[in-house]
């Protein structure tokens, strides 16, 4: 058998993978559109994002630079007379009493006189109240709701062209298998 000059045999082999490659880089190309698609989509949903935080993020710098250090500082002024307070309530404790001293009839004498004697008196000292409320935290802004980024579309197209991509490479290959085994049955057509 005699063996086919190197022109045609580089001819056949370019013709055998062609049109596969021709189908891989049309399917390169849909891939590439389609991340174009998803990555302008994606861009357009950061945008729609952002102009959504930005009252919220708004709120939040005015919630810290105003908001938080006046609470700070009510919470600082609050501590300082609950401090005070507790102070008393310490030395109260160490002290709870008033004493004086008071003179009182203790009798009389053979003549008629009043006999006094010194007696000392403990009065509790008066518990003062703490009229104080403590300070509240300011309520932090709230985020507004985000929805997520829907792939779905992109997904769906791109399970699409990599269906038809495996479908026609499938059906190039059963072709070529098809064609093989035609020759086999028929040595006539062999010969081409």
């Amino acid at each position: 058998m005699a063996t086919l000059p190197q022109f045609k045999q580089r001819q056949l082999a370019r013709r055998s993978t062609s049109d596969i490659e021709r189908l891989a880089k049309q399917y390169q190309s849909s891939v590439d559109a389609l991340t174009g698609d998803y990555q302008t989509a994606f861009t357009g949903y950061q945008a729609s994002v952002a102009e959504k935080m930005k009252p919220f993020e708004a709120q939040m710098a005015a919630y810290k630079e105003s908001l938080l250090p006046t609470y700070e500082a009510q919470k600082v002024a609050y501590q300082a007379k609950l401090d005070d307070y507790n102070k008393v309530l310490a030395e109260l404790e160490k002290n709870p009493v008033t004493a004086r001293t008071e003179r009182v009839v203790t009798g009389k004498t053979w003549y008629g006189k009043k006999q006094y004697g010194d007696v000392t008196v403990y009065d509790p000292k008066p518990i003062p109240k703490f009229t104080e409320t403590a300070p509240e935290l300011p309520a932090a802004p709230m985020a507004p709701e985000i929805e997520q980024f829907d792939e779905g579309e992109f997904g769906t197209k791109r399970a699409a062209a990599e269906s038809t991509f495996k479908r026609e490479v499938g059906e190039r290959r059963a072709a070529r298998v098809g064609a093989v085994s035609r020759k086999m049955t028929r040595p006539l057509l062999a010969g081409e």
